[in-house]
């Protein structure tokens, strides 16, 4: 009984939470704006999308005009 509590759990978040909070994309997609995927966002850049890839993340160049 517990494994489909998990799962339905698993399922909710995937489908309700993540698409939320960020979207997943392709590691081209990604070079494509101007990023690249890492573990780690550099202090000089932001995170902006979930890369495809295990744990990383598409990190872009943050703009000096931005507040951080």
């Amino acid at each position: 009984m517990k494994i489909f509590y998990y799962l339905l759990h698993f399922l909710c978040y995937v489908t309700f939470i993540l698409p939320a909070t960020c979207t997943l994309i392709d590691p081209d997609q990604c070079s494509n704006k101007f990023g690249h995927c890492r573990r780690r966002c550099f202090r000089g850049e932001k995170r902006i999308d979930i890369c495809f890839l295990p744990n990383k993340i598409c990190c872009i160049e943050r703009l000096y005009d931005e507040d951080s």
